[in-house]
């Protein structure tokens, strides 16, 4: 087993460049041209035994494509040292047909060796890519229990009511409906529209949220925070807030920051209520309170508690737009859904088609 590893090391190992491939190649011919001269006279009539296994050795070692020149330099050397008559290249066709074959048998060698390597290479990055899934799957089912833990122990510190009971499973829910985005996006991105969308649909039956920004993918790590960061405010907002009268209306704004990085660029989102009741500061920190603070996924929260509706200010890393200056790589949402023009008072604003 311990040689297996060694030779599927050695084979997904970079081959040497420079000085070291020069010094590697030449010793792929020095060596079998002494061993085949130390056996010249009891092996005379097979000119070319001692090159194959260094053509194997090459193809491992250094790349197909420097074991090609070995095979070629082998075949010169040894038709030049030991097929007669000796000391001239290709004196006869004899010669000429032994080397062609020895070229031929060698680059089978060095196809299947190369096929071999492709298909080790394939493997080892399945498994390295198996062993992180299943990293970031149990990463993120320990996340996530911890995440109903706190949702249980909140909701019901004293003997629960129906509506707490309600609450708490519609916490549950947008738990579910970001693990569902996530999956859409194959565990590694989610996309604005569709999260936001998601996450406030619930809370829309008279069409009062208005979306407003360019579609855009965010970096898994942002997505079941960031739902989970609409959800409560939300819930806040048809509990106490804008959401809980006829007349009130929430506009959810986000643009990203000028500039660019490696990793993507800062997207802020902006949760205004207006038309509500008046808002008063909470008196004490729960579970919602833990919710819109930054966390792993969320660089910042700005949340303020002025007299005509909240307020929250939400920054989020990392984020890529899909279409700059539209939405041509938006999402597959319906048209309605959002606006990539701007806030209130646009004429091309959109409120999120009633549930």
């Amino acid at each position: 087993m311990t040689r297996l590893h060694f030779l599927r090391g050695r084979i997904l190992a970079a081959p040497p460049r420079g000085l070291a491939a020069l010094f590697c190649m030449a010793l792929a011919v020095a060596l079998p041209t002494l061993a085949r001269a130390g056996i010249d006279s009891w092996v005379a009539g097979t000119t070319f035994v001692a090159y194959y296994p260094f053509v194997l050795l090459s193809a491992i070692v250094l790349g197909w494509r420097r074991a090609l020149v070995v095979t070629l330099l082998s075949a010169a050397v040894a038709n030049f040292l030991f097929m007669s008559p000796r000391f001239t290249f290709f004196a006869g066709s004899g010669d000429t047909a032994g080397a062609v074959s020895f070229v031929f048998s060698s680059l089978l060698i060095v196809l299947l060796t190369e096929t071999l390597r492709r298909n080790v290479a394939e493997v080892e990055a399945s498994r390295s890519l198996e062993a992180r899934l299943n990293r970031e799957l149990q990463h993120r089912v320990t996340n996530t229990l911890a995440v109903i833990q706190g949702l249980a122990t909140q909701s019901f510190r004293e003997p629960c009511s129906a509506a707490e009971l309600r609450l708490f499973q519609s916490r549950l829910r947008a738990l579910a409906d970001a693990n569902d985005i996530l999956t859409s996006g194959r565990w590694e991105t989610c996309r604005l529209p569709d999260l936001a969308a998601r996450a406030l649909g619930p809370f829309n039956r008279t069409g009062a949220i208005n979306l407003y920004g360019p579609a855009c993918t965010l970096r898994e790590e942002s997505c079941v925070p960031l739902v989970l960061a609409l959800h409560e405010l939300a819930t806040n907002a048809v509990k106490y807030g804008a959401l809980s009268n006829p007349q009130g209306s929430v506009d959810l704004v986000w643009s990203l920051a000028a500039g660019s990085g490696q990793k993507g660029r800062l997207l802020v989102l902006e949760w205004s209520e207006r038309d509500g009741p008046v808002v008063l500061a909470p008196t004490r920190r729960g579970l919602g309170s833990r919710l819109l603070r930054p966390q792993p996924g969320i660089a910042g929260v700005e949340l303020t508690f002025p007299a005509d509706g909240v307020r929250c200010r939400l920054h989020v890393p990392n984020a890529r737009i899909l279409a700059e200056g539209g939405n041509a790589g938006a999402p597959a949402v319906p048209a309605t859904l959002y606006s990539t023009g701007s806030p209130p008072g646009a004429a091309n604003c959109a409120s999120i088609s009633a549930t």
